[in-house]
């Protein structure tokens, strides 16, 4: 057998030895006329569509069945998170309730959409779920905290939001749990956010959650009077409060939510 010849013959292609037409010629060649439409081509392709409609449709359910599942199984862990708290603490179980209220009130007021106030009424039904974390005895302290009590409620918001991270669904709630403590002027907790710093949610939740805890008796002190909320709401705009969630709170009528016979803490006006 003859070595090949590794210079292609003339007049052929080099890698399949196929003659070399010229481009006209190429281009004629692969030319080739459609095929006719029959009726067999188009009934093969409807049900090619009918079938694609038929696996789409399918997963469709599966996908809704499994939102459906997942959002049940959320619904059962936000039970089960607010029912552990009221158990560890009444009071807060009842604070969280005013909050939600109050929150959803100043919320409307600021012309939020559908969608945030369903996010303002979860994130106001955990925004405390961390206190779980917390013994009683701090939550239930008649007289002073001590530096490392006040030190372990300050950690409710980062307990609260690592608690509620594994599930996608509460994902909304997270500013509201997180940043309900932040100040202002910087010098609240966990972050020393200030200013617009602090996300929109924490700033509307500072509010209603400071509002509330003021006009209801604790075991330290007896509640506020309406008067004298409102007087230290003006005093903390600028500095522990945002002057625009103050005046819109103001506005909002939900101090109503605090006249006698409206909430079980004792509230006076």
């Amino acid at each position: 057998m003859t070595p090949r010849d590794p210079t292609p013959p003339t007049g052929t292609d080099a890698v399949t030895d196929a003659p070399v037409g010229t481009s006209a010629e190429v281009l004629q060649a692969g030319q080739d006329s459609p095929a006719p439409v029959t009726p067999e081509h188009d009934a093969l392709y409807t049900a090619q569509l009918e079938r694609y409609a038929a696996e789409f449709g399918t997963l469709y359910l599966k996908y809704r069945q499994q939102t459906a599942e997942l959002e049940t199984a959320t619904r059962a862990v936000v039970h089960a998170f607010v029912v552990a708290l009221g158990a560890h603490d009444p009071y807060t179980r009842r604070h969280t309730q005013r909050v939600q209220t109050s929150a959803l009130t100043l919320a409307h007021t600021l012309g939020w959409d559908s969608t945030k106030l369903e996010d303002v009424r979860l994130g106001a039904l955990l925004h405390d779920i961390g206190k779980t974390s917390v013994s009683d005895t701090i939550l239930r302290k008649p007289g002073r905290l001590t530096d490392a009590e006040f030190q372990s409620i300050t950690q409710h918001p980062v307990i609260g939001a690592h608690m509620i991270a594994g599930f996608p669904a509460l994902t909304i709630a997270r500013p509201f749990v997180l940043h309900h403590h932040e100040r202002w002027d910087g010098r609240g907790y966990p972050d020393r956010l200030a200013g617009t710093d602090i996300p929109v949610q924490g700033r509307l939740l500072a509010v209603v959650d400071a509002v509330d805890a003021m006009l209801t008796d604790r075991p330290y002190r007896q509640a506020l009077s309406v008067n004298q909320v409102t007087q230290e709401l003006l005093r903390g705009r600028d500095h522990q409060f945002d002057p625009d969630m103050i005046e819109a709170f103001l506005d909002s009528g939900a101090l109503d939510l605090y006249r006698p016979d409206t909430t079980d803490g004792s509230s006076h006006d």
